[in-house]
């Protein structure tokens, strides 16, 4: 297990976590400490070597942004040590219940265990939480005002990211991503691609790929094309964690959330 700690600006420093496993695929994640708040905790194989960073930090509280388990891994294990614990009630409903998950995402990041401890509340202020649903239905960010420092979770990500999880929904995540730009935010802490600068345009160019993407796969079915043909025509050949993952992370996963919102769950031709 690798664990980095970096300090970037003023009260912003990053924890960045990967195991072998991920470094293999190509796959890290950060959480990062701004202004005495951690915003998430990582992945729960990662949580020795997480604590060991943390706990020296003295946070003042925890801020996890969805209930993904390389986000909310090591929520259970700061909350049985009294750490102040805040996060939106579905995610909180969703790790008390651990729901299974499918071996790709056990081989890289492991199952978080169930959330037993009750949660201590505490006031993130100055920080702001803000609800962005698309990519999960309890996702938020964290925003800090008086930098202009978001906190994006998995809602950035890159402009062009051509692969969903089955459950997400592309209309949210624009509204969303529209949200976040109507903040005019510096910098994003995003959990996967670290900090990312100029982020109101980073944002508004994913805004502009989404959109084009979308209405390009929504031309493709008028046209008549099925599920299979659209994914090669606008988003290429599947990903390799496409098939991996059972298409449950994939191209066709994108295409799908983009189907199943344009014909509300109508039948789509493969």
């Amino acid at each position: 297990m690798t664990i980095i700690v970096e300090r970037a600006e003023p009260d912003v420093v990053r924890i960045r976590m990967s195991s072998w496993r991920g470094r293999a695929v190509g796959y890290d994640v950060s959480a990062f400490l701004l202004r005495g708040v951690l915003v998430d905790t990582g992945f729960p194989g990662a949580r020795d070597e997480l604590l060991a960073a943390v706990l020296p930090l003295a946070p003042r509280g925890v801020l996890v942004t969805h209930w993904h388990e390389d986000h909310a891994g090591n929520a259970p294990a700061l909350a049985a040590l009294g750490v102040p614990v805040r996060m939106h009630p579905r995610c909180e409903a969703t790790l008390r219940t651990q729901p299974a998950i499918r071996l790709y995402r056990r081989a890289v990041w492991s199952q978080a265990p169930r959330l037993e401890a009750p949660l201590v509340s505490f006031d993130p202020a100055p920080l702001i939480v803000i609800d962005t649903p698309g990519h999960s239905g309890d996702h938020q960010v964290v925003w800090d005002p008086e930098r202009r420092i978001l906190a994006s979770g998995d809602l950035f990500l890159g402009v062009k990211v051509r692969v969903a999880h089955l459950h997400e929904m592309p209309s949210l995540v624009l509204q969303s991503l529209k949200r976040a730009i109507s903040l005019q935010p510096r910098i994003l802490l995003d959990a996967h691609r670290g900090i990312v600068e100029s982020a109101t345009e980073m944002l508004q160019a994913k805004v502009n790929w989404m959109e084009e993407t979308i209405g390009e796969i929504e031309s493709c079915a008028r046209a008549g094309a099925g599920e299979r043909e659209i994914t090669h025509r606008v988003l290429g050949r599947e990903a390799f964690v496409g098939w991996v993952s059972g298409l449950e992370y994939s191209k066709r996963a994108f295409v799908r959330g983009v189907l199943r919102e344009a014909w509300s769950n109508a039948p789509v031709p493969y």
